[in-house]
């Protein structure tokens, strides 16, 4: 579900909880005044929410009906805020996007094997993935290291996922280690 979907969405539900009553013989001057008070705020609301809708975000986190999270990374930037809405929908995470030719200095704390498990599943023929937030053990963390196509935020060109269990070092950027076609 696009962020003008979801938004419309909720506009919707907000608009299916307005009680609308017959209009009595008679109304009082403050009900019509409240009326068309109401009237102007909805339309005030309608009015800003377009254009906001109109932008892409950065990212977009929902959480669905089954406790999974879905993530769509529009553009690599504010990777606190990412962090912090997963976080708010159970996932704990470390976000760190890195200018290309860098990376963060590895080991960041002690990593758990995933024979069986991946931590992110990627959506067919979609730039989503998803997250299950029951993956997740006692005191690990999802620590997702990208970086962006020669500075291009709208575009990734690589990085690194993890579970880190313990404590997470800060990022210490040093210089990338590519392996096979360089890829700049």
């Amino acid at each position: 579900m696009s962020f003008k979907d979801k938004l419309l969405e909720e506009l919707r539900a907000e608009a299916a909880t307005i009680s609308w009553e017959p209009r009595p013989a008679h109304r009082p001057a403050r009900r019509l005044v409240a009326a068309a008070g109401l009237a102007a705020a909805v339309a005030a609301a309608m009015a800003v929410a377009v254009p906001l809708a109109s932008e892409t975000p950065a990212f977009a986190v929902i959480k669905n009906p089954d406790g999974t999270v879905t993530v769509r990374i529009n553009e690599f930037v504010r990777p606190k805020d990412l962090e912090k809405r997963l976080r708010e929908e159970g996932v704990p995470a470390v976000i760190d996007y890195v200018p290309y030719g860098q990376a963060c200095r590895q080991p960041r704390g002690q990593i758990v094997p995933q024979p069986n498990r991946m931590p992110l599943r990627q959506a067919e023929d979609s730039r989503d993935f998803w997250i299950d937030p029951k993956d997740f053990g006692p005191d690990e963390t999802l620590v997702v290291q990208m970086h962006s196509a020669n500075g291009d935020v709208a575009k990734s060109n690589g990085g690194s996922v993890s579970v880190i269990r313990g404590s997470v070092a800060p990022c210490e950027l040093v210089p990338a280690q590519f392996s096979g076609v360089d890829r700049e």
